[in-house]
């Protein structure tokens, strides 16, 4: 997050996609050497699995299409809306899961983990908080 900030303030006419572009096709030529860089790395053998049983290619192609689909939402908002609302929605977005799946599951949390809800919990108010402050502070623009 912190770098894509850093980006979007030294380009300021770099835009979500090529910023999405350029991270993941560095971390596609870094997963290339490291998965086929040597006879024996792990990419052969995933490619041969995946020969002997193509429906498995099927589901990692659909799991891929659904991260590229994610990643334009989080480059979206970071672009949009920096990374600490980013990183705002990504820890809400856990939080809930975590304790609706909790609840559903009929697994009690214990009390350190509601106490470490209620940390989180405490954390993002006290965020959205600031974040209300601030925009409160600033000038109004009055129409004319």
């Amino acid at each position: 997050n912190a770098t894509q900030d850093s980006i979007t303030a030294r380009y300021p006419k770099t835009s979500a996609w090529e910023i999405m572009l350029g991270m993941n096709l560095w971390g596609t030529i870094y997963n290339m050497i490291y998965m086929f860089g040597w006879p024996h790395g792990s990419g052969f053998e995933a490619v041969q699995f995946c020969k002997q049983h193509p429906e498995t290619a099927w589901d990692i192609l659909l799991y891929c299409l659904c991260g590229a689909v994610g990643q334009n939402f989080i480059f979206l908002t970071i672009s949009r809306f920096g990374s600490l609302t980013n990183t705002t929605i990504t820890t809400t977005r856990k939080f809930v899961s975590i304790v609706v799946s909790s609840l559903l599951s009929g697994n009690p949390l214990s009390p350190k983990q509601w106490g470490c809800v209620l940390m989180v919990f405490s954390g993002l108010s006290y965020q959205i908080y600031l974040k209300w402050r601030k925009l409160q502070r600033l000038p109004k623009k009055k129409k004319t």
